[in-house]
C-alpha cells in the first residue's frame, strides 16, 4: 500500500476501536537491540573477505546512522511483517526476519527460505527504508507518529481517537487525499526543516529545481536547506521521485526528481487564492492547536477568578453557529470549485465566470466572519487567569518542533500576569517561529522585574538578519510580512495579545550586536486592569 493508504488504514483502525486503540498490538523492536544488532551485522561483513569495497564501509555507517535511521527501519520492517506474512508470530521469528531485510537493504546476501518470501522482504524492505521520518520513533511507526503529528489523531491520557483533520482525509480519495494532506501540513508547517510538515518555502525550492541528485560527498559539503524526512515522505505520496543508489566507482548518491503530478500539486499548493481545501485545513489546525494548548493550561484551583455564565452560554451558542455555518459553506465552496472546473471550455463558461466575483467574496467574507466570532466570543466568556512567566516560557519553548537553540534567562520567584495563558502562549510560540523563519539559530529569552515593582520586562533576542528600522512598526500591523509568503498574521497577534489582552507594550527595538530584539514591558497581575 501507499503511504496515504496506510496513513487511512490506521486511521480506521482506530475509529473503529472500540477503546480508540488501533485493534492489533504489534511487536517493535527496541532502539537499543536495532542499534547493537546492525553494528554486529557489518561487523561480521567487515571481517568477511572480498564483501565491503573500499570506502563503502564509512558510508554504509554513515547512511544508516545518521538521524537514527537504522532505528526507523527496523520498526517498520517490523510493522509491515506483521500486518503481511508474519501476523501473529512470535518475536524471535519477526526480528530474525528484521535482521535479514537489513542485511539484503544493505547489499550483501541474506539467505530466506524461499525464494517468494525473499522478494517479499526485499519489497517491504524497500517501503520501510522510505516510509516514514529519519527521526526517533520510539514506540510510534511513522504512520502513527505522523497521524498524531499533522493532529489527524488526538491523544486522550492512553487513548487515542480520529480528529476533525483525520475525519476529513478518510472522506477523500485519490488526489483531493493528497492534496488536503499537503495543505494541513502547509498550515502547521515549523519551516523549511521541519520533518513533519511541508512548508512553503520547501514546495517553492521544488518548483524551482525540480530534479537534484548529487553524490553523497556532494550533498556534505553543500548540504540541503530542507528536510530530507519530508522530500522521502513526499516520494511516498507520489509527489517525487526519491532516488538513492551507487556509481560504478560505489559512490553514493541520492537525490529527488518532481513528478509532472507533483508539479501540479504544489503549484496548487502555492496558488495566491484561498480555496476550501487551504481555509479549512488552517481553521481545524488553528481549532487542534488551541484545544490542546487549553487542555495543557487549563482551569487551575484557586486563582479566585469568576465566569460570566451569560458570556459562556453566548460563547457556547456561538461555537454551535460557527461549526454549522463552516459545515454548510465549506462543501459548498468545494461544490463550486468543481462546478468552475467543469464548465471550463464550454459555453457556459463566460456566464459562470461574470458571476465568480460576487459569490467567492461572499463565502470567504462569512467564513471569516465567523472564525472571528468565535475567537472573541470564546475570550468572553471567562475572566483573565494569572499564570507563571517561566511555566509560560517553558510551554512555548517546548511546543515549537525547531532547530533553534533557545536559551532562558528568567529571574526567580517574578510575579505572575493576568491574561489569557494559551493566547501568550501561542504569542511566544509566534515570536520564536518568527526567527526560525528569519534565519536564526539562537534565540535568548530574557525575563527581570524593573525596579518600579510593576512590570515584567521580557526580551526576546535573535541572531537572524535583524529588522531594519524603518519596518519595526509595520512589522505589527495586520497583513504585513517582510518574508515572501507570508501572511503577516503572526506579529499582529503578538501586539494583540501584550497590547490589548495583557495591558502592556510590545517594540521591536535596536540590537547593537546585529539580530531582531523584541521588548515587551508587561504589568503584573496585581497591576492589571481587570
Amino acid at each position: 500500500m501507499s503511504f496515504i493508504e496506510d496513513l487511512k488504514e490506521y486511521l480506521q483502525s482506530v475509529r473503529s476501536a472500540q477503546d480508540g486503540r488501533p485493534a492489533s498490538s504489534l511487536f517493535v523492536p527496541e532502539a537499543k537491540w536495532v542499534r547493537a544488532e546492525f553494528i554486529r551485522l557489518v561487523e561480521h561483513f567487515e571481517r568477511e573477505p572480498g564483501e565491503l569495497p573500499p570506502g563503502l564501509l564509512f558510508d554504509l555507517h554513515r547512511k544508516w546512522t545518521s538521524d537514527d535511521r537504522v532505528v526507523s527501519f527496523a520498526i517498520n520492517l517490523a510493522i509491515l511483517l506483521q500486518e503481511g506474512f508474519l501476523h501473529g508470530e512470535p518475536r524471535s521469528v519477526i526480528e530474525e526476519h528484521v535482521l535479514l531485510g537489513m542485511t539484503r537493504r544493505m547489499g550483501f546476501n541474506g539467505p530466506a527460505s524461499s525464494l517468494t518470501r525473499r522478494l517479499e522482504i526485499d519489497r517491504l524492505a524497500d517501503k520501510a527504508w522510505h516510509q516514514g521520518p529519519p527521526r526517533g520513533t520510539s514506540q510510534l511507526n511513522g504512520v502513527a507518529k505522523y497521524a498524531i503529528e499533522v493532529r489527524a489523531i488526538r491523544q486522550l491520557g492512553e487513548r487515542h481517537e480520529v480528529g476533525p483533520i483525520g475525519e476529513v482525509l478518510l472522506g477523500l480519495s485519490g488526489r483531493d487525499a493528497i492534496q488536503w494532506l499537503l495543505q494541513v501540513e502547509v498550515a502547521q508547517s515549523m519551516g523549511p526543516i521541519d520533518d513533519w510538515r511541508l512548508s512553503r518555502e520547501t514546495a517553492r525550492h521544488l518548483l524551482q529545481i525540480p530534479e537534484d541528485i548529487r553524490l553523497e560527498s556532494t550533498w556534505d559539503e553543500s548540504g540541503l536547506a530542507h528536510s530530507w524526512a519530508t522530500l522521502r515522505r513526499l516520494g511516498s505520496l507520489g509527489v517525487l521521485e526519491y532516488i538513492e543508489g551507487m556509481n560504478d566507482l560505489s559512490d553514493p548518491y541520492s537525490g529527488y526528481r518532481l513528478l509532472n503530478e507533483g508539479k501540479r500539486l504544489l503549484e496548487a499548493l502555492l496558488t495566491p487564492t484561498e480555496t476550501p481545501f487551504s481555509v479549512l485545513a488552517a481553521t481545524l489546525s488553528q481549532d487542534e492547536s488551541l484545544t490542546a494548548l487549553e487542555k495543557e493550561g487549563g482551569g487551575r484551583p484557586g486563582l479566585d477568578m469568576v465566569f460570566n455564565s451569560s458570556a459562556i452560554a453566548t460563547a457556547r451558542q456561538a461555537r454551535l453557529v460557527v461549526h454549522e455555518i463552516r459545515n454548510a459553506l465549506i462543501p459548498a465552496q468545494i461544490a463550486l470549485g468543481s462546478l468552475y472546473s467543469s464548465v471550463v471550455g464550454s459555453q457556459v463558461e463566460a456566464e459562470v465566470a461574470r458571476f465568480r466575483p460576487r459569490i467567492d467574496p461572499g463565502i470567504d467574507r462569512a467564513l471569516k466572519f465567523v472564525t472571528d466570532l468565535l475567537k472573541t466570543s470564546e475570550l468572553a466568556a471567562r475572566a483573565p487567569e494569572g499564570f507563571d512567566v517561566l511555566r509560560v516560557l517553558a510551554d512555548a519553548v517546548a511546543s515549537v518542533a525547531t532547530s533553534l537553540r533557545t536559551q532562558l534567562h528568567v529571574a526567580p520567584d517574578l510575579p505572575s500576569l493576568s491574561g489569557y495563558r494559551e493566547r501568550f502562549v501561542l504569542a511566544i510560540v509566534n515570536l520564536l517561529r518568527n526567527a526560525e523563519q528569519a534565519g536564526a539559530k539562537q534565540v535568548v529569552i530574557d525575563c527581570i522585574l524593573e525596579d518600579n515593582q510593576r512590570n515584567l520586562l521580557l526580551t526576546v533576542d535573535d541572531d537572524g538578519p535583524g529588522v531594519r528600522p524603518e519596518d519595526r512598526e509595520r512589522i505589527f500591523q495586520r497583513g504585513i510580512s517582510l518574508r515572501s509568503g507570508g501572511a503577516g498574521e503572526g506579529l499582529a497577534l503578538v501586539k494583540e495579545v501584550v497590547e490589548i489582552e495583557l495591558h502592556g507594550k510590545v517594540a521591536c527595538v535596536d540590537k547593537p550586536d546585529g539580530g531582531a530584539r523584541f521588548r515587551m514591558r508587561l504589568p503584573v497581575a496585581e497591576r492589571t486592569p481587570r
